[in-house]
């Protein structure tokens, strides 16, 4: 007679989860607190990775299953999680997304997991926790089965922790380029929590993304303009030459016609971009409107021609075909 092995339901659990259970969803499996002290013991089968929660393998966790045990470790004590009752936030999610600066899903340091306000977990390990200020915002289910908030609410939880405003407004940019998230949607979720814009970093990528700003350069650039003297440009507008599209520069002065092109491949996604914004270069230069163009590393480093150049066509505008072009602000 064949003899059942009493684990062979938490074999099946484990396979289920990839290998991440609580300790209880192991004793409503019937398996004894004994056993599983046992199997925990050192060098035995199993390892507790975070409190209350085991992993049924030896060895590290990969990346999907640090994720699925942060969010193991954040649901309600003593009962099945369920579907959406804690999600992934934070950089979690912006990696997930592609969002360069978020970096790889496999390189984080900390899983961010956002719960409702009156659960009381504490921050353990890798996991750092995030307590909705209202109630938990409709998450999504991802293609791995996990959990997770949108990139604009990913954005708003990670905002009170960033104290690099660099960082912080090249993934908000990254998202905001990337299409991951609508301008308006982003504004909304980083300006729903009260005193938002008392944090620094929040107030500076509301402002820039609200002027237009797309990117971490063209956000240095406005800095570096601001302190000039020089009136206040167009950023990324939408440009039509006798109505019809012509190009979408960096930054534009609509009085004097004069655009503003800032060239980098490093801050371009692809070399495709690298080579559209050349393009456009061109195509403005061919319609007859003056192109000053530049580098991040000149801006930086001796932004002086540049801004003499800048100067002297916007004091001596309109240049070419000013009557023809008009704009759309970036939206």
């Amino acid at each position: 007679m064949t003899r059942v092995n009493p684990l062979d339901p938490v074999v099946l659990l484990g396979a289920d989860q990839q290998h991440i259970v609580t300790r209880a969803q192991l004793r409503r499996l019937g398996v004894p607190s004994g056993t599983i002290a046992h199997r925990l013991r050192p060098g035995g089968p199993w390892r507790q990775v975070l409190p209350r929660v085991i992993f049924l393998q030896t060895g590290r966790l990969t990346a999907h299953q640090r994720l699925r045990a942060a969010l193991a470790y954040a649901s309600p004590k003593g009962r099945a999680p369920q579907a959406g009752e804690v999600l992934l936030t934070g950089d979690a999610v912006l990696a997930d997304a592609g969002l360069p600066s978020a970096g790889h899903p496999a390189d984080l340091a900390r899983i961010d997991v956002l719960i409702p306000g009156q659960r009381r977990v504490r921050d353990s390990e890798f996991v750092r926790i995030h307590r909705s200020a209202g109630p938990l915002p409709g998450g999504f289910e991802r293609d791995d089965g996990l959990w997770s908030t949108t990139v604009a609410r990913a954005l708003a939880d990670l905002a009170p922790g960033e104290t690099g405003q660099r960082r912080f407004r090249a993934l908000c940019a990254e998202a905001v380029q990337r299409r991951h998230c609508e301008l308006g949607e982003l504004l909304d979720n980083l300006l729903a929590r009260p005193g938002a814009l008392g944090l620094p970093q929040v107030a500076r990528v509301v402002e820039d993304l609200t002027a237009g700003v797309r990117s971490v350069v063209e956000g240095e650039a406005r800095e570096l303009l601001a302190h000039t003297g020089l009136p206040e440009p167009l950023w990324n507008p939408v440009l039509f030459l006798d109505g019809r599209f012509l190009a979408v520069p960096d930054a534009y002065w609509p009085h004097a016609c004069v655009a503003l092109e800032i060239d980098s491949r490093t801050w371009h996604l692809h070399p495709a971009d690298h080579e559209r914004g050349l393009a456009r270069a061109n195509r403005l230069t061919v319609a007859g409107l003056p192109v000053v163009r530049t580098t991040p590393v000149q801006l930086r480093r001796d932004p002086v021609p540049v801004l003499h150049e800048l100067t002297a066509l916007l004091t001596t505008g309109p240049h070419g075909p000013h009557p023809r072009i008009t704009w759309r602000r970036a939206r």
